[in-house]
């Protein structure tokens, strides 16, 4: 669907914003992006991108900003991701205690914010009184019965 050029751009782009939360600009992706491209270039395939639906300009001046689209593209195609070092793997399953799910649950958010750099939060779904589902009777010799 896009060319190499097109999703290096759109990637940066969303990297960019998710580390600044500005609109980003020609000259900020002709920076980050690592190809040798002009501003007017970059700004030829922003406009293409734009036109796909993948970004957007907040207004005239700005910069341009992913749409939902363009965040979708990026999960699903541009994402990259790299593999846990040992001692990262290792820290997981040590702080990973089944026995001790208030631990548990307060570990794997500040891993995920650690690994990821963002804020984690770690939600566990609300323990419902228990609720009998079904009743069978059984009858456990010929004899026992009525």
């Amino acid at each position: 669907m896009l060319d190499h050029r097109a999703q290096t751009l759109l990637k940066t782009l969303i990297e960019r914003y998710i580390a600044e939360g500005q609109p980003v600009g020609s000259r900020t992706l002709s920076k980050y992006s690592g190809l040798e491209l002009s501003p007017a270039t970059i700004r030829n395939v922003m406009s293409d991108l734009e036109e796909m639906g993948f970004i957007a300009s907040p207004h005239t001046s700005a910069g341009r900003v992913p749409t939902p689209l363009g965040y979708r593209l990026f999960v699903d195609s541009l994402l990259t991701v790299k593999p846990l070092q040992r001692e990262e793997l290792s820290e997981i399953k040590g702080a990973i205690q089944p026995d001790q799910p208030q631990l548990v649950i307060s570990h794997a958010s500040q891993l995920l914010s650690q690994l990821t750099a963002f804020a984690g939060i770690v939600v566990a779904p609300r323990r419902q009184q228990p609720r009998i589902r079904q009743i069978e009777f059984l009858g456990l010799s010929e004899s026992a019965c009525c």
